[in-house]
């Protein structure tokens, strides 16, 4: 299946996507997660993390949300 990607401004996000990729990878090598539950599993173990780090896990997710718009739309 091929996917419309959207823009890239800045010409960066391969490289932003091979990040995400290492963090899973590196998860799932810690966890031993099926590919299917990595990235939801992450995200429940990061809203654990928030809770005893004293972070707003929904605020972090609102401002990673307003970065990837910055990052796939023109200005």
């Amino acid at each position: 299946m091929t996917y419309k990607l959207p823009r890239d401004p800045e010409g960066m996000n391969e490289k932003r996507t091979a990040w995400a990729g290492l963090a899973i990878a590196a998860f799932r090598d810690a966890t031993g997660t099926d590919p299917e539950d990595a990235l939801p599993d992450l995200l429940a173990d990061l809203m654990h993390w928030c809770d005893r780090n004293g972070t707003d896990f929904d605020a972090a997710l609102e401002r990673g949300r307003y970065h990837y718009e910055a990052e796939t739309t023109e200005e």
